[in-house]
């Protein structure tokens, strides 16, 4: 029985997310609402919508169309142009004035896919990964928030010989997250902090669950050596040496072999506007490269690779 997940992208020409070129499906909700998160649009489990401005024109096609009166001319001004202001306390998602837009500046947050018409999709393309060493990685959002769909998504990909990865944060289902790693080639597992109470407070949970679901992967050496362990550097909050040191210490000591730092991606703040939110960390700024190479030197010190 085919599962329906609820996805928020597909990137049939992802570069970031394993080797190889890979279609990278970007599941919605999230567990974690860490201040920084490069994909807030993901953090809901349900369907939103979403406002890119600057892809708007100040045609107001929206606005005339949205029946609940949602939709306002008043909106932020580039350019001489107004673009729209979007009233989500009157917005019942009927998505009007998406059909209505024809730029794109209106979206839907969020496609409901049956797992197997998901496996349909990606068959195209088996001899294009194969030729680029690529495959399949389902992210997020948390791929655990939908475990099964996730779980029957991956499972029929390898079935056809595709190479299948996951982005996990680790906070879940330890059980699904084991059925889920057995049929993956590779894993990322990000560690954000190693002070619990620091991680609750920059992403609204603390890291037990996360930490454990790690130690539960590594007690199966073959689990262990497809997990890089991914580092999301927030300047001031996560990336002093210190983190980096007991991050690296934990790692090696649970047998993992691999470490990759996610250098801060300022840009990230742009994505808030689209669901109508403020960035708390505007302003922050990514580090000079040789800061990072400072890190890992720290990392390699205790024995991980530092994977560039």
């Amino acid at each position: 029985m085919s599962t329906r997940g609820l996805v928020l992208d597909i990137d049939r020409f992802s570069t970031h997310d394993g080797p190889g070129i890979r279609t990278a499906v970007f599941v919605k909700g999230c567990p974690l609402k860490c201040k920084w998160c490069h994909s807030p649009e993901s953090q809901s489990g349900d369907q939103e919508l979403l406002y890119q401005r600057m892809r708007c024109t100040g045609c107001y096609s929206c606005a005339a169309a949205c029946p609940q009166g949602a939709i306002s001319t008043d909106g932020e001004v580039i350019e001489k142009i107004a673009g729209v202001a979007v009233h989500r306390d009157r917005c019942v998602k009927c998505y009007t004035c998406v059909k209505a837009c024809n730029f794109r500046a209106m979206r839907r947050g969020g496609t409901e896919y049956l797992s197997s018409a998901l496996i349909d999709s990606v068959k195209p393309d088996i001899n294009f990964y194969k030729n680029s060493s690529g495959g399949v990685t389902v992210t997020g959002g948390e791929p655990l928030m939908q475990a099964k769909f996730t779980y029957e998504f991956l499972a029929g990909c390898r079935e056809l010989g595709i190479h299948t990865m996951i982005e996990t944060c680790g906070q879940g289902s330890g059980v699904e997250l084991k059925q889920i790693a057995d049929v993956c080639a590779g894993i990322y597992f990000d560690v954000k902090l190693m002070d619990s109470e620091k991680h609750l407070e920059w992403t609204g949970v603390p890291n037990k669950i996360i930490l454990d679901n790690l130690r539960l992967l590594c007690m199966s050496p073959e689990t262990a050596a497809k997990i890089i362990v991914r580092l999301p550097c927030i300047p001031g909050v996560n990336d002093d040496p210190e983190n980096i040191k007991k991050t690296a210490e934990f790692v090696h000591s649970i047998g993992i072999p691999s470490m990759q730092l996610m250098p801060y991606n300022a840009m990230a703040g742009e994505k808030y506007r689209w669901i109508g939110k403020d960035y708390e960390l505007a302003g922050k700024e990514t580090r000079e490269k040789s800061y990072y190479e400072g890190l890992n030197r720290i990392i390699e010190s205790v024995g991980i690779k530092a994977v560039g």
